[in-house]
């Protein structure tokens, strides 16, 4: 037997599922203006976003930003020559 409760909830239950399947359609009205909202917005947002490039209108890198780029530390040159201090390290104590 069931609780009194359980069946009153159920029956809210199931009379929920019925509505938001008939108003779906009503909720999808309502959901394209706001989406319309928000896609102007975002196209208004990147308008107005700059733009700064390091390319010229070859498609090159321009030389004097990458003058100011900060030099890159070469990590696979040292970690090369630690192997190879180590290797011979090893070699020579055998």
């Amino acid at each position: 037997m069931l609780h009194p409760h359980l069946g009153t909830q159920l029956l809210a239950f199931v009379l929920l599922i019925a509505l938001l399947l008939l108003a779906r359609r009503h909720l999808r009205r309502l959901r394209d203006p706001a989406d319309q909202v928000i896609r102007e917005l975002r196209e208004e947002l990147h308008r107005r976003m700059p733009v700064f490039s390091t390319e010229t209108t070859r498609g090159t890198e321009a030389e004097f930003i990458r003058d100011r780029l900060p030099k890159r530390f070469p990590f696979a040159l040292v970690a090369t020559l630690l192997v190879l201090f180590i290797a011979a390290a090893w070699w020579l104590n055998r």
